[in-house]
């Protein structure tokens, strides 16, 4: 996946200034700065959710997004939400599910599972989609420390395995340290890498 982005508005109000990104399989960056500086639109646009923006995105790579709502489907069993979104088979969706700790719960409904119960869903649901890279919205937000450190290391040992790349957004640090993520840090207005 490559970027070249010349800037990016709303409105006419720049947001993005000139930014040029690159990341393949095995790579891992984290994008970093503080709320509102425009993170979550820059993860927008490597999505390919958002469009409207000067510059060119190019690759073929296959994605996977964890956003920072797990974005589940509240009307499915956990299994479900891991096989109809990806159309992995039951099997593999049972063994992930198990992979993130959440076995014996295969046949819940989100609402009855906790918030970090639902992130680990939503991590196993993005890894079943097999992707090249994932692109993660600050998915440890409002998780105590405690749960937040086991999501970082299963998410670690995932990308381990998988051998996907990351490009993770948040405004930690020790976030990005601990996935092993080189980080890049926006400042400004329109926000910019700086060193």
């Amino acid at each position: 996946m490559r970027l070249d982005l010349a800037g990016k508005s709303f409105a006419g109000r720049p947001v993005l200034g000139p930014l040029r990104l690159a990341v393949e399989r095995g790579q891992r960056v984290a994008v970093l700065g503080p709320s509102g500086i425009g993170k979550s639109t820059l993860l927008r646009i490597l999505a390919g959710l958002d469009r409207d923006f000067d510059g060119r995105l190019e690759g073929r790579d296959r994605l996977a997004v964890v956003f920072q709502e797990p974005t589940l489907l509240p009307w499915r069993r956990a299994v479900a939400n891991v096989t109809l979104p990806t159309g992995c088979p039951e099997a593999e969706a049972r063994a992930l599910l198990a992979q993130v700790g959440l076995s014996g719960h295969e046949d819940k409904f989100p609402r009855q599972l906790s918030l970090g119960q639902q992130r680990r869903l939503a991590l196993a649901r993005a890894f079943a989609a097999r992707p090249d890279i994932l692109l993660m919205d600050e998915p440890f937000a409002s998780l105590d420390p405690g749960t937040a450190g086991r999501m970082m290391d299963l998410t670690a040992g995932l990308l381990d395995r998988s051998g996907a790349g990351l490009v993770l957004v948040t405004h930690d640090a020790a976030e990005a340290a601990r996935l092993r993520a080189v980080p890049i840090r926006l400042a400004g207005s329109p926000a910019v890498p700086v060193p």
